[in-house]
């Protein structure tokens, strides 16, 4: 999701640029842009690390001389007027073969060891943090200050090239967390859609921001928060439950609230209870231009039997299929809908909702995650997709998965 969503949101900004490696932990691209001062990392959902590349240098020689310190390594990576300072290294994988990975990794020790001498020859003293992961997480970033008082230097291995960065910016986990846990209303049993995935999703619509955005399972609001903190000004949320429009209706008082940058007055946001089978009664026929939504994902359960599986999915497949009848009549030409659907861990075996061919039949198109100008780079961007042209997003313990579809309105 991480490279799909970084793709869109430049593409959707007419930032060009172009692909140079991407593997399952870096993308690393070209710019004609100095990125950090268009972008705020903050945009993302699924971004940990904004890192600028500093030099590249072909592997084989990256492993005969590493010695990196030079005036231009000090004004790249330094602070001004530091002296004394703290830096951290993390090792990536971008293309490489994985003994080359686990080489530079045995580095590592080497490089810092070497690094920390040759700068205290130009008179700047340092310390590096212990090297106990091969990848510095965003706390240790942060918690070291590191993107400000010290630096991160990134090592990022390429298939032929070695990569040398720092880190300029962290994703701000501690705001997700916040959002994710200390809102007033939490309801597990409706589903929790995380954060950080509903932010994703809602930058897959490729929409303007004074577009009128629906989530018509809007549970506790999490998708409507997402929206409002990416300058979303037109929003509508519509559930059948009353606690659900409640809990929204408090979370999003509780947002304004706790962020003070954003205004209320700026936004014009609609919470109703409506039945999403029944929304064209309620919403006037082709306003919307995009929906992102999770919808009811089946009854909360620790395990299901295979039947039990089964009986969730048939009841599943027609609550889905009758909201898209009704999408089908609310939303614009080339309305985009971002939606989830669950996929059941049973025995083993995976039981997903066989319903995207009578979607297409409503009138849907299923859209690639691509902008079709990036096309040609699915194949090297190495992207985790089904065969249902999905993207699966899970944790190992769960019995419930998400898979995430999109479908334009033809």
């Amino acid at each position: 999701m991480c490279k799909v969503e970084i793709i869109n949101v430049l593409f959707n900004r007419n930032i060009n640029f172009s692909i140079i490696e991407s593997s399952k932990e870096t993308l690393i691209i070209e710019t004609d842009i100095e990125l950090e001062k268009n972008i705020n990392i903050d945009i993302f959902g699924s971004t940990a690390k904004f890192i600028k590349i500093y030099k590249t240098i072909p592997l084989d020689l990256f492993f005969k001389n590493h010695n990196l310190v030079d005036y231009d390594f000090i004004d790249f990576f330094i602070p001004k007027n530091k002296e004394k300072l703290m830096f951290g290294l993390s090792v990536y994988g971008s293309g490489c073969r994985f003994k080359d990975l686990n080489y530079s990794w045995y580095l590592s020790p080497t490089i810092c060891r070497d690094l920390r001498d040759e700068l205290k020859t130009y008179g700047i003293k340092t310390g590096f943090l212990p090297l106990r992961e091969r990848i510095l997480s965003t706390v240790s970033v942060d918690k070291n200050k590191l993107s400000t008082d010290g630096f991160e230097l990134v090592l990022a291995i390429g298939e032929k090239n070695v990569y040398i960065g720092k880190t300029l910016d962290i994703q701000d986990y501690e705001s997700y967390s916040f959002r994710d846990y200390n809102r007033p209303n939490r309801d597990p049993k409706s589903g929790m859609i995380p954060p950080k995935l509903a932010k994703m999703m809602i930058n897959l619509t490729g929409k303007n921001k004074e577009d009128l955005i629906l989530d018509p399972f809007c549970g506790s609001g999490t998708i409507l928060e997402e929206m409002v903190l990416l300058k979303f000004k037109n929003i509508m949320g519509t559930d059948i439950s009353n606690k659900a429009i409640n809990d929204s209706q408090i979370n999003l008082k509780w947002l304004f609230e706790n962020y003070k940058e954003i205004r209320q007055d700026d936004y014009l946001i609609k919470i109703k209870k409506i039945d999403a089978t029944n929304i064209s009664k309620e919403i006037e026929n082709k306003i919307v231009e995009a929906i992102v939504t999770e919808p009811f994902l089946g009854t909360p359960k620790k395990s299901f039997s295979l039947s039990q599986a089964s009986y969730e999915v048939r009841n599943l497949e027609s609550l889905y299929l009758r909201a898209f009848g009704e999408f089908k009549k609310i939303l614009k030409k080339n309305g985009r809908i971002v939606i989830i659907f669950p996929v059941f861990k049973s025995q083993g075996k995976f039981l997903n909702l066989s319903i995207v061919n009578k979607i297409k039949e409503l009138g849907f198109e299923q859209k690639s995650f691509l902008p079709d100008k990036y096309l040609k780079d699915k194949e090297e961007l190495n992207l985790e997709l089904t065969d249902r042209n999905s993207i699966i997003y899970y944790r190992p313990d769960q019995t419930v998965s998400r898979e995430i579809f999109i479908f334009d309105n033809n």
